[in-house]
Formats: C-alpha cells, sequence, structure tokens
C-alpha cells in the first residue's frame, strides 16, 4: 500500500493537504475546548491526556476509513457518479504550465482526493495524540 500512496502522491497536493489539516486540527481543537468549557465542568478529565487522546484515535478511525477507500471498498450514495471531471492537460510541455494555476482540492482526481485525505488524517492524529501519550505516560 505504500507504494501504491508514493505512486499517487504529487508536490502539487502538498498544498490542499495542508490546508485541509490545518483546518481539521483547528476543528478538533474548537471541540474539545467546547467540551472542556460545557461538558467537563467539574475537571474530572484532563484537556490534553483525555481529549487529545480521544480526538487523536478519531482521526486515526478516519485515516483507516480512507485507507479502506484505497484498498478497493466503497459506499454507494444517491449523488455518486454526478461530479463533473475537468480534463487535464495531454502534453507534458513546460510552457503549457507557465501560467497555470495552483490546484484546489475539488479539481484532484479521486484517488489523489483518498490520498491526501489519508496523509492530513494520519498528521492529525499524530498531532493529536503524542502530545496525549505524553502526558498520559509522564505527567
Amino acid at each position: 500500500m505504500i507504494r501504491k500512496i508514493r505512486n499517487i502522491f504529487q508536490p502539487y497536493m502538498i498544498r490542499p493537504m495542508i490546508y485541509q489539516c490545518v483546518t481539521r486540527y483547528l476543528t478538533a481543537m474548537v471541540v474539545i475546548l467546547l467540551w472542556n468549557r460545557f461538558i467537563n465542568g467539574n475537571q474530572v478529565y484532563s484537556v490534553v491526556r483525555d481529549g487529545f487522546f480521544v480526538v487523536g484515535l478519531f482521526f486515526f478511525a478516519l485515516a483507516w476509513f480512507q485507507y479502506l477507500k484505497m484498498d478497493g471498498m466503497t459506499v454507494h450514495h444517491l449523488l455518486e457518479g454526478r461530479h463533473k471531471t475537468k480534463k487535464r492537460h495531454s502534453s507534458k510541455d513546460i510552457a503549457d504550465f507557465v501560467d497555470e494555476k495552483i490546484i484546489p482540492f475539488d479539481e484532484l482526481e479521486e484517488d489523489e482526493k483518498t490520498v491526501c485525505r489519508f496523509l492530513n488524517h494520519i498528521i492529525c492524529g499524530l498531532l493529536y495524540l503524542v502530545p496525549a501519550l505524553v502526558a498520559l505516560f509522564i505527567l
């Protein structure tokens, strides 16, 4: 599977992956802070130890679903097949790409989107799980 990810991953996919990772990281942080403010009123649970741990596991579960999707599992839904795909350039001449804009996430192919989602779920999971494990075993 690592070979498949390496074959699909291209340098132009870094920007959409970072944008999604930052958005998901901040959204999860807001959810953790809201949980701490309204549900965890008596401060029974630690934010870093327990909140980060749960969110990290959630991101790894999402990464696992993307892994299954890369492996061939599909979930059919109502709007499947109604998306329009844009054609890519057929030539590889450098002059064709001089004025080309940066490719947004919506214009990536489906397998490229899956790899981007998989990698940003892994990154976000690590960003939450590592501090949680440090707090769990050291503090």
